[in-house]
This record gives structure tokens, sequence and C-alpha cells, in this order.
């Protein structure tokens, strides 16, 4: 048997064999340039709002804002250990009395007010009212005693501030 007699014989088996093919190769052509122009969406997308640059030149621009916010975060921090160290000279503890010195003079207009840092440094001020007069004495405080000698009135303030569980006021 010769070529030309052979596909004489096998014609119509090659042509569908090839109509086969061809439908198939049609259909993987629909298939990856469906493929592609997904591909092609999520790059627009991606590379949307650039205004022509280059996706390179978007990372590097995006780590130098990583790389300008570590150093502000840093230079925050320092600033935070500092504002700590400020906060343990200031106020934190408040002791407050009232009460009437004088029997049966008055009422309780009379108070100690201790004002403590935490480390219970800070002044003790007693204001005692008359119906004639009012003073105000101040009596510094150095971890919680004071070298002035202290009334009743005043070391109780001073423990009550000492004493105190959070940093508000209690009266």
């Amino acid at each position: 048997m010769d070529l030309y007699t052979l596909l004489e014989k096998y014609s119509h088996l090659i042509t569908a064999i090839s109509a086969a093919l061809s439908v198939l190769a049609f259909t993987i052509v629909i298939v990856y340039s469906i493929k592609t122009r997904k591909i092609i969406r999520k790059y627009k997308r991606l590379m949307r709002g650039m205004d022509n640059k280059n996706l390179e030149a978007l990372l590097m621009h995006h780590l130098d804002c990583v790389k300008n916010n570590t150093v502000k975060i840093q230079n925050l921090e320092h600033r935070y250990q500092n504002l700590a160290k400020e906060l343990e000279s200031c106020v934190q503890r408040v002791g407050i009395i009232r009460y009437n010195p004088f029997e049966q003079m008055g009422s309780d207009l009379s108070f100690s007010v201790a004002l403590l840092d935490k480390n219970n440094n800070g002044v003790v001020l007693t204001g005692l009212f008359t119906r004639s007069s009012s003073s105000i004495y101040a009596k510094p405080i150095q971890n919680g005693t004071s070298t002035y000698p202290l009334s009743q009135e005043e070391m109780e303030a001073i423990n009550r501030a000492i004493n105190q569980n959070n940093s508000s006021t209690k009266i």
C-alpha cells in the first residue's frame, strides 16, 4: 500500500481527528484568553492610581514611609520615657481631712491636705479657720515624713495619701 491509497481509505477518519483537534485547540485558546484577561484586570487594579510609576518605585516609596514611621515611633517611645520620668515627681497621691480644731466653735472648716508624688515626697497644707481669722501652713514631706512636727490631722492626711490604692483623689 502506498501513502496515497492509505490517505484515501482513512480520509474521513483523518478529517474527523483533525476537526476534533482543532476544536480542542480552539477551546484551549478561549480558556487561556479568559485567564489572561483576569490577570490583566488584576494587574490594572494593582497599578491603578500610580501616576505612571512602576511597581518598584511604588514599593520603594512605601519602604521609605515605613522607615520614617519607624523613626517616628522611636522618637515617641523616647518622649514617652521622658514623660514617665517627669510624672514620677508630679502629684500622684492626695489625702485630705476636714476637721474642727477648736471644740464647740464653728464647724469642720479647717483642713489638712497632703500632696505627694510617687516617692511620697511633697507637701502637707493645713488651713485653720476660726471666726476671726484663718491661717494656712505648709510643711515639706520627704519619704512620707517631715522634719517639722506634724499634727494628728496632718499625719492622717499623709497616711490617706500614701495608702491610696489608685491615683484618684479620696476625700
